[in-house]
């Protein structure tokens, strides 16, 4: 099939990036004419002041945009689309570019951006869904985007006016989310379910030599934001008797982070962004990995690179996390936002190596057969035969 696949990258590479670059690939794989469009965030570093008065209304719709998806999908003879982001760049009205080119719609869904002015469901500290329904007035209200009363309103407004118009539920096919707890809460939001295929992320371990044994320290990969339970595992980490705790990423508490008693005392160690073969080997020489999330996680990309690295994960049992992370098979669960439950996981993990080898092996089989390339793009060529066929009914 030949696809127009859109995506508005992030300003800082996410691991929503990673899965469109690795989606791309797999598609022409197997043997889909793939071609992109897109936009990056990092534009907006160079904005005019003119980009900068026009932003909001161009972040709702914008018409400069809406003609030149649809030429692109034109003169690429394109047959059907997939929408992975559109924020704030190319804006909603890609939707409709792609609809008078005459193609049909998938829609990727990774977080709660169609439902929530931030995308997650998390705001002040604590999980929100007063807007899941369609009242976005508390997003602008609690200024759930980055504490900004004019850039909540300006999310709210896209959200609410094409809620309205019913941009999501005309335009769009078939939505793809990798886990039936993102799917409910779009039921929720009010997506037609007949539309929804839950499809796990791939994730691509022909490059990764599993190591089942050894390793000497936690390993933490993450956004250093409160909802990631960065400070409940650095709270662990004060009392933990056993491995180090070894913290890599950014965000917008990683002076907090870097300030924390646990990595001023030596418990913890904070060594910010890490990429490439630096952060294969950090992942495959830690004796586990901890995703303590605090909000609506989905299938975060560092519980695949450790699952394909051999590591069990030790995670907050939360959302869509238990239906990879299987405790005591491939990982442990615990409570989220216990400090003590997680101390207790990794102390428990570090005093028995057999356990820790019984889940590592667990972690591999899971890489294998869940998260196969193989089994998506199986999935995926399913999908988008329903989608041009126009098959709707869940399957």
């Amino acid at each position: 099939m030949r696809i127009a696949f859109c995506h508005n990258l992030y300003q800082q590479r996410s691991g929503e990036d990673i899965a469109f670059d690795f989606a791309v690939r797999l598609l022409r794989d197997n043997g889909h004419h793939v071609s992109v469009y897109s936009a990056s965030n990092s534009a907006i570093k160079s904005f005019t002041t003119t980009d900068k008065l026009l932003f909001p209304i161009r972040t709702v719709y914008s018409r400069g945009v809406r003609r030149l998806v649809r030429q692109f999908a034109v003169a690429e003879q394109s047959t059907v689309a997939i929408v992975q982001n559109v924020f704030p760049l190319l804006s909603p009205s890609v939707y409709y570019g792609l609809a008078d080119a005459g193609l049909p719609i998938i829609q990727f869904v990774f977080n709660y951006r169609l439902l929530c002015s931030n995308g997650l469901l998390f705001t002040q500290n604590e999980i929100c869904v007063r807007c899941v329904r369609g009242n976005h007035i508390h997003g602008i209200l609690r200024r759930c985007y980055r504490n900004s009363y004019a850039l909540s309103a300006t999310y709210a407004a896209a959200l609410s006016v094409h809620q309205w118009a019913g941009t999501w539920r005309k335009l769009v096919s078939i939505f793809v989310t990798p886990d039936e707890f993102l799917a409910n809460k779009l039921i929720e939001g009010g997506i037609d379910s007949d539309k929804i295929r839950v499809v796990s992320n791939p994730f691509d371990i022909s490059g990764l030599t599993p190591k089942y044994d050894g390793g000497e320290y936690v390993l933490f990969v993450g956004r250093l934001i409160r909802a990631k339970g960065i400070f409940t595992l650095l709270e662990a980490a004060s009392s933990l008797d056993g491995p180090r705790v070894i913290i890599v990423g950014d965000g917008e508490e990683a002076e907090r982070v870097r300030s924390h008693p646990a990595v001023v005392d030596g418990k913890a160690e904070f060594i910010g962004p890490v990429y490439g073969s630096q952060f294969d080997e950090l992942v495959r020489n830690s004796a586990c990995v901890v995703v303590p999330s605090e909000w609506y996680d989905n299938l975060p990309m560092i519980v695949c690179q450790a699952f394909g690295a051999g590591k069990p994960v030790i995670a907050s049992c939360i959302n869509g996390i238990p239906e990879f992370v299987q405790h005591e098979k491939n990982g442990l669960l615990f409570t989220p936002g216990s400090a003590n439950e997680l101390r207790e996981s990794i102390e428990r993990l570090h005093r028995d190596p057999s356990l820790r080898r019984t889940l590592s092996l667990g972690a591999r089989s899971t890489a294998e057969t869940v998260l196969s390339p193989t089994l998506w793009q199986q999935n995926m060529n399913s999908v988008l035969q329903q989608a041009l066929e126009g098959r709707v009914g869940r399957s």
